[in-house]
């Protein structure tokens, strides 16, 4: 069995993510940092979109920030949504963690030209390429003088 792409498998995700939350909630979700500012999204999550009331984690300032804003932030969500959509704001003040962003991976070392001739007889291509990775992982490597 191979592995699905990402785009056959995200419409069966979202689909199901929808139909639970609203298409209104994906929407806040998505925009959140356009629609409260990036100041206060980072410190507040929307939970849950149920019957027009909008559960969102905050924490410290973010959750008073909130509080005395929520006027303009419904204005703000309904007027990106078009519609109605959400009636009042619910708060949770509660600590909010976002997963940490991975850095990059290094760049791949340049290929050794030693390494290419002392391949070049390998015929079996996946034996050639597994032994390609393992010859980078050593990197450049000197000759020893006798």
């Amino acid at each position: 069995m191979s592995p699905r792409s990402l785009a056959a498998t995200l419409p069966k995700i979202t689909k199901a993510t929808l139909a639970k939350h609203g298409r209104a909630y994906a929407a806040i979700v998505g925009e959140w940092p356009m629609i409260v500012g990036k100041a206060t999204a980072e410190g507040s999550v929307p939970e849950k979109l149920v019957a027009g009331v909008l559960t969102i984690r905050a924490s410290g300032g973010s959750a008073m920030e909130i509080q005395h804003s929520e006027p303009q932030i419904l204005e703000r969500i309904n007027a990106y949504i078009g519609s109605r959509a959400v009636d009042r704001l619910r708060l949770i003040q509660a600590p909010v963690t976002r997963a940490r962003r991975r850095a990059p991976p290094p760049p791949p070392p340049a290929p050794d030209p030693r390494l290419e001739t002392e391949l070049s007889g390998v015929v079996d291509p996946d034996l050639k390429a597994a032994l390609h990775r393992f010859g980078r992982h050593l990197g450049p490597r000197q000759k020893s003088e006798k």
